[in-house]
């Protein structure tokens, strides 16, 4: 299964575009290692590909070189790529970078239907028209860009309300303003919502956290509350004193705004967590149970198998299309 991101800068790309992925994924990264602090470092197994089209240095649109690990051919499936807002430059200069960017318009169709996310802002989403990604929906084009590509692209539907479209396979920001939000809802989808909820209170960006949450806020703050420690000990009561209520008002108002209860949240977010580290690491089931706050593996099992109706290495063997032999279904 893809679970590794790509940032394909381009020239004249934005610092800002660029660091609204970098900078997300590190946040995502420091959280990851926050949750399952312990006696082992253990480490966010999914990684950014920094790439260009030809691997070399890119010149961003201040005039400085960013170096790059590589060029855009990865042949792996990857889980999302990013094409940062870049300095569109007047219809000539776009148009021969359209021209050039066939082979990565190739790259990016391949990925596409190996099931790649793809992402775009600004300028960036004219690659994605050139390659006809975007025939069946409209594009947000922020205002300074939209009499140039609606001349390069007559054809093309724009969107002309929101700055950011959420189609299936595509992602489109307007440009660097809503570059933010889109990442925000990337690592929703593909990372964990309590991690995008984690990155909009760090950014500042509050009405993502918002639409995140459910609209009760006293189980809101206690939905946060559990998501910092659902790896280790939590007791309900210590919550509702937090929360200055009682345990019966939580347990009550938990049920009303989720359909069930704090302690069965907890086994949710730690089934969810023990599912991704199946999906995207090599760790036994023994210790993933640890990691995600079973000191008895037995306790995991059951759980495990109420959830999902297998065991932990039936689950992963699906996932690899691969069969799990008796033994080992036996000891998940």
């Amino acid at each position: 299964m893809a679970f590794d991101f790509a940032l394909v800068a381009l020239p004249g790309t934005y610092h800002a575009s660029i660091g609204a992925l970098i900078d997300s994924f590190l946040i995502a990264r420091d959280r990851v290692e926050h949750i399952f602090a312990g006696e082992e470092q253990v480490r966010m197994e999914t990684r950014l590909h920094i790439l260009s089209a030809d691997g070399g240095p890119v010149t961003l649109g201040d005039g400085r070189s960013f170096a790059v690990d590589g060029r855009a051919d990865i042949d792996s499936p990857l889980a999302f790529i990013w094409l940062p807002a870049f300095r569109a430059g007047g219809r000539e200069p776009l148009e021969q970078r359209i021209r050039q960017a066939g082979p990565l318009i190739d790259w990016l169709r391949r990925q596409s239907e190996r099931g790649a996310v793809i992402g775009a802002s600004g300028a960036a989403s004219t690659l994605l028209m050139a390659g006809g990604f975007t025939a069946d929906l409209a594009v947000p084009v922020a205002r300074a860009l939209q009499p140039l590509t609606r001349e390069l692209f007559p054809r093309q539907a724009f969107e002309e309300r929101f700055a950011m479209v959420d189609h299936g396979q595509l992602l489109i920001s307007s440009g660097i303003g809503t570059d933010l939000p889109l990442i925000i809802r990337v690592l929703e989808r593909l990372i964990s919502p309590d991690i995008a909820r984690w990155l909009s209170s760090i950014v500042g960006h509050d009405f993502e956290e918002n639409e995140l949450l459910v609209p009760d806020p006293l189980v809101a703050r206690a939905q946060l509350w559990i998501e910092k420690r659902f790896t280790g000990p939590i007791n309900i009561a210590d919550l509702a004193g937090f929360l200055s209520t009682s345990p019966a008002t939580l347990n009550r108002r938990f049920h009303q705004a989720l359909g069930l209860s704090p302690k069965a949240y907890v086994g949710q977010l730690r089934f969810q967590a023990a599912v991704r580290m199946l999906e995207k690491s090599t760790r036994s089931v023994d210790r993933i149970a640890q990691l995600v706050g079973y000191s008895d593996s037995r306790l995991f099992r059951a759980m495990f198998r109420q959830h999902a109706g297998v065991t932990a290495t039936q689950w992963r063997a699906g996932l690899r299309g691969t069969p799990g032999n008796q033994a080992d279904a036996q000891s998940a």
